[in-house]
């Protein structure tokens, strides 16, 4: 009966606290690297208008490690990440307790590690530790792998481990649908071929700040019309910040 009992409980408990529903803001960290004890901070990436990736993983776990071989966030932080277009940022979190630098480089017994997770990985490694940990409870981590796209406005949702680093970078543009607050502006709003700013409902917006990869606003806009240009920018990515009567739009655009 107490077996009973205990099966029920963990089982009302994982759905209890499954993890972060999309659409949820996500949690910040600040983590020190387990290479070269570099610090970053999550927040800070998403306010230069980067979109990141957080992957939370196991040393000891095959999943994560087949999905690790798999190459999907190192193709993505070397195409689309800061040597690459700068646009994405990669975080992988790893959740064993209590590990060595052993685990890490593929030293030890099976339930202790899976490989050299470090030989070859571009971006940042975490051994979460601590008082760190807490982490793992803001994010209600109940099973690994897992991976989160947060979008620069800090909105996250689960992307599948079976997407190639195409798709997922491909699934950027739903950050502009990606949402935990209110519509801030009705209608349409899109970039046409000729790098017209269309708006729909434009006698809502008040100004218009465009920003580069880099966090770098490069172009502010006071007078907003139905069709508004935005030639003199050069080809690249932006995020386009349209201050309307409800709140602050996040559209992010090709200009070509």
């Amino acid at each position: 009966m107490k077996s009973i009992l205990l099966i029920i409980t963990l089982l009302f408990g994982t759905q209890l606290y499954a993890q972060l529903p999309d659409g949820s803001t996500a949690p910040d960290f600040t983590l020190d690297d387990i290479v070269d004890s570099n610090t970053y901070n999550l927040y800070s990436y998403l306010d230069q208008g980067k979109t990141c990736f957080v992957e939370i993983f196991a040393a000891h776990c095959p999943s994560c490690w087949g999905y690790h071989q798999s190459e999907t966030l190192k193709n993505l932080y070397n195409t689309y990440g800061p040597n690459g277009t700068d646009e994405v940022m990669v975080f992988a979190l790893e959740y064993d307790q209590y590990n060595f630098y052993d685990a890490f480089i593929g030293i030890g017994p099976a339930w202790v590690t899976a490989g050299n997770w470090l030989d070859g990985t571009p971006y940042p490694i975490f051994q979460v530790e601590g008082a760190d940990r807490t982490v793992f409870d803001d994010y209600n981590v109940t099973f690994y792998p897992v991976v989160y796209m947060v979008c620069p406005n800090k909105v996250l949702k689960r992307v599948s481990t079976s997407l190639s680093y195409q798709q997922l970078y491909d699934g950027i543009g739903e950050c502009a649908t990606l949402s935990n607050e209110e519509e801030v502006l009705e209608g349409k709003v899109y970039l046409d071929p000729n790098n017209n700013l269309v708006i729909e409902k434009y006698q809502e917006v008040h100004s218009i700040e465009i920003t580069n990869m880099q966090g770098q606003i490069v172009q502010t806009i006071s007078e907003i019309n139905a069709s508004t240009t935005v030639n003199e920018l050069e080809t690249g990515v932006y995020l386009f910040l349209i201050h309307a009567e409800n709140g602050v739009l996040v559209e992010r655009f090709q200009v070509n």
